[in-house]
């Protein structure tokens, strides 16, 4: 509970980048159906690029944000004002996707109940829930429709698996969180790699 209190502003940060790329996304998808004709044979792969395109996007604001925690962590820790915790980039990613889990934590539930008892109720919330973490983590939505294309002889189950897969999805920005706050505390960045190698060819 501490942790949550001291590091809330960053994980409302990092939450506030999800719904801002999920925006984005779901504004390219619009523009795509809209701008293509009916007819057009590619659509669901284009909207798998434009979904690849998103997460990357998506995943390089994740690495800014956390890199700069870090970084700002490590003048504390360089003072002494502050103890180093190598998983806290990793906490804090976590923390910032809870939403993402319970939604579709619940949605799994609701569905697992519906196979087990064909309670239409709980296919219903599950219907709902769909369409809230379908919107909050529509930077996925081109990739796992790819993946698991919609067939009507089996639908529910398709609708299953895809809520697996949005379940999962959030351990990239997790992952993200993780590898940036722990390099920002090192202050090492991932340009000087490149830099270092231009440097190097320009001697030889």
């Amino acid at each position: 509970m501490k942790f949550l209190k001291e590091n809330s502003y960053d994980i409302v940060k990092l939450y506030i980048n999800q719904i801002g790329i999920a925006i984005f996304s779901m504004a390219l998808y619009s523009a795509i159906e809209i701008a293509l004709p009916s007819d057009f044979r590619w659509g669901t792969e284009l909207e798998a690029i434009i979904s690849a395109l998103a997460i990357l996007f998506y995943c390089s604001l994740i690495y800014v944000a956390t890199w700069e925690f870090g970084a700002k962590d490590r003048i504390k820790i360089d003072g002494g004002r502050m103890t180093r915790k190598p998983y806290k980039g990793l906490l804090i990613g976590t923390l910032a996707n809870v939403p993402n889990f319970i939604l579709t934590g619940i949605a799994l539930i609701c569905m697992g109940i519906f196979f087990a008892s064909g309670a239409e109720g709980f296919k219903a919330v599950f219907s709902i829930l769909n369409l809230l973490f379908g919107l909050l983590e529509s930077m996925y939505l081109g990739i796992i429709i790819a993946v698991f294309p919609l067939a009507e002889a089996n639908a529910d189950w398709i609708h299953f698996y895809r809520t697996i897969a949005y379940f999962a999805m959030p351990l990239i920005p997790i992952a993200v969180s993780h590898l940036g706050y722990a390099l920002g505390e090192r202050n090492f960045r991932i340009a000087s790699i490149f830099s270092q190698k231009s440097a190097q060819n320009s001697k030889k």
